[in-house]
């Protein structure tokens, strides 16, 4: 492992207070990849969301084209996703969190593939290591992008944050599931905070530990709670922690 100096650990450090401001469901994704172009400053950054049994692709990223040169990119990408090493190394049961794809593949067997000539080299992409993300059902990938060999720093660095990316991801998942039962039976999506709140509701936590964690009074946290039994149309605290399918 990498040393690590001062400023790393201040990154890493920013980093994990990053990850923790509350955002809707949807915008997680733009929330880590910026907060990880924070981390690895001059990193191509890009979060894939494949939900595989809808073809649904979501793609967060910072990558320096317009709208129109992404939308060709990712329209391609969805043809081509599997010819990526990584996709086998999940099928098989592999789970990280953090892979570098050269580990999988000889280099000049992958510069072959139409997953590099069509996606890999118009960005001058040569290297890559990707944070595995577990959810049932659809493959979700941190991807951390170079022209040059990413750096071991880069590497411990990501290890070290793999698991609180993992845990944010894993309440975002949480989150999403609750706000599609809401959607569907026509009710309003839990608020970033209400998130935040139903989150501490699974830990079993109370109104007054929750104010205490979340920096506001218990009176606020009950007005959340308030709100959380209303939208997923629970009578009890613990009928809303049982109404998420992930519990």
């Amino acid at each position: 492992m990498e040393r690590l100096g001062h400023s790393d650990y201040q990154r890493l450090l920013d980093f994990i207070a990053g990850l923790q401001e509350p955002v809707a469901a949807g915008e997680f994704g733009k929330q880590l990849v910026r907060v990880t172009e924070e981390l690895l400053p001059g990193a191509i950054v890009t979060f894939d969301q494949i939900e595989e049994s809808s073809g649904h692709y979501a793609f967060d990223h910072n990558l320096p084209a317009d709208t129109a040169g992404v939308g060709k990119m990712v329209a391609r990408l969805m043809e081509v996703y599997r010819q990526n090493p990584i996709y086998n190394y999940i099928q098989n049961g592999g789970t990280g969190p953090v892979v570098d794809i050269a580990d999988l593949m000889p280099r000049r067997e992958f510069h072959r593939t139409d997953f590099y000539q069509d996606i890999h080299r118009p960005f001058e992409i040569r290297h890559q290591v990707q944070v595995i993300l577990s959810r049932p059902g659809w493959i979700s990938n941190l991807t951390i992008n170079r022209d040059l060999a990413i750096p071991e720093r880069a590497k411990t660095l990501l290890g070290l944050a793999a698991r609180h990316i993992a845990l944010a991801h894993r309440n975002m998942c949480r989150i999403d599931r609750i706000d599609r039962l809401v959607a569907a039976a026509g009710g309003e999506p839990l608020t970033p905070r209400e998130g935040e709140v139903f989150r501490w509701l699974r830990e079993g936590k109370r109104n007054a530990e929750i104010g205490v964690i979340l920096g506001c009074s218990p009176r606020t946290v009950d007005k959340h709670v308030e709100n959380i039994l209303r939208k997923t149309g629970a009578e009890t605290r613990t009928a809303a922690v049982r109404s998420d399918p992930g519990s």
